[in-house]
């Protein structure tokens, strides 16, 4: 395990690489309509009023939901997603497309579009994302030197993953990933401070094949089913990347139902890396620790997460995992284990797609701690 007091740009580079595959984003709009003047005294209750609001909110296509998330290494990120929501034909699921935009009081931004899309009776899905944006970062101790440094980071990368099914159940397809990053920093110290330490911007470029077999009711909110997935992406130099190296995903998601409101899920995915460097290597991706703190040559995740449904659309949930970092001499065990538990509530903003908005509150050891409102489930 490498831990330290590794830079912010790092952190939020790697959050938005990997948030690229699940740009999406909805919250309900429309106001509740007001009674007609020739109807009155035919009004209805003030309970089916606020169905026939909801009703007409769950209907609109068009979403917004504000994004917040907090913890003690990169502070608190506020900003907002609209989404437009759309069925190709009756038997594909819902499709998505988002804006998203982000800002820290790290003085960080982040703009984002993307989209999920099914099409051809469920036959044929592609998620698409970009992301772009600045990151400035003060640094009172930089690396433990007990130097200041400051830096302005400049983030561009690109995501895209096609897949047609196969057979019943088995899709197949490919998956490109473009980044680039580049650091600057803001005076002469902080640039030499930089370069001494090697924190230099990085062109990553690569392709890769995926395979997944998905038996879930529904990809939104689902209460029975699994999805299984194992791919890969190979950077090349050919394909315009500053360095060559392999990443191997394998990753199971188990959604059992307990009872008609309760739900019991469990999420387990291991990431291994081949000549990646630092920066591209696995990192614990756990709720409650920050993406890039941590970095191992490969990763191990276990979740295990309980979701009951106290209102017809109001859930609670509660959950725990674990994760380890390995490889290069390093082992699953003693400081290379990381746990977290957590839990919190979501609601179902559109019924008919099955999308929900989440907020959830994560504790890790020492002082890994984050707070998230965001769009969907983690898994």
């Amino acid at each position: 395990m490498r831990a330290m007091n590794r830079p912010r740009w790092k952190a939020h580079c790697l959050a938005a690489l990997a948030a690229l595959p699940f740009l999406a984003a909805q919250a309900q709009t429309g106001s509740a309509g007001t009674a007609d003047s020739s109807s009155a005294g035919n009004e209805p209750p003030p309970a089916a009023a606020e169905d026939s609001a909801e009703g007409k909110q769950a209907r609109s296509p068009w979403l917004l939901v504000p994004l917040i998330s907090s913890n003690p290494k990169l502070g608190t990120s506020l900003g907002g997603m609209a989404g437009y929501v759309t069925k190709f034909d009756e038997k594909s699921e819902p499709s998505l497309m988002v804006v998203q935009a982000q800002g820290s009081n790290t003085s960080s931004r982040t703009v984002s579009v993307g989209g999920k899309f099914y099409w051809n009776e469920n036959h044929d899905r592609i998620v698409v994302g970009a992301v772009g944006g600045k990151v400035t970062n003060d640094y009172l101790d930089f690396l433990g030197s007990g130097q200041e440094v400051r830096s302005d980071e400049n983030l561009h990368a690109y995501f895209m993953r096609y897949q047609h099914e196969v057979f019943p159940h088995w899709f197949m397809g490919v998956q490109g990933l473009y980044s680039n990053y580049g650091v600057d920093g803001t005076d002469p110290t902080s640039e030499q401070a930089l370069d001494q330490a090697g924190l230099a911007g990085v062109v990553s470029s690569g392709l890769g094949l995926i395979v997944t077999y998905d038996t879930r009711n529904n990809t939104n909110n689902p209460t029975s089913g699994m999805v299984a997935q194992l791919h890969n992406l190979a950077f090349r130099d050919g394909l315009g990347s500053d360095v060559d190296f392999d990443v191997q995903t394998a990753q199971l998601q188990w959604y059992y139902p307990t009872s008609e409101n309760n739900t019991v899920v469990v999420h387990a995915k291991s990431r291994w890396t081949q000549d990646a460097p630092e920066s591209k290597e696995s990192t614990v991706e756990l709720r409650g620790y920050t993406r890039g703190q941590y970095l191992g040559r490969n990763g191990l995740t276990l979740e295990a997460e309980n979701r009951y449904m106290f209102k017809p659309r109001w859930g609670a949930k509660a959950f725990a995992g674990v994760a380890c970092l390995y490889g290069n001499g390093q082992s699953c065990g003693g400081d290379n284990v990381y746990p977290m538990v957590g839990g919190g509530v979501f609601y179902i903003l559109k019924p008919e797609s099955n999308m929900v908005v989440s907020a959830e509150f994560a504790k890790g050891n020492g002082d890994n701690r984050g707070f998230y409102l965001n769009f969907g489930h983690r898994f």
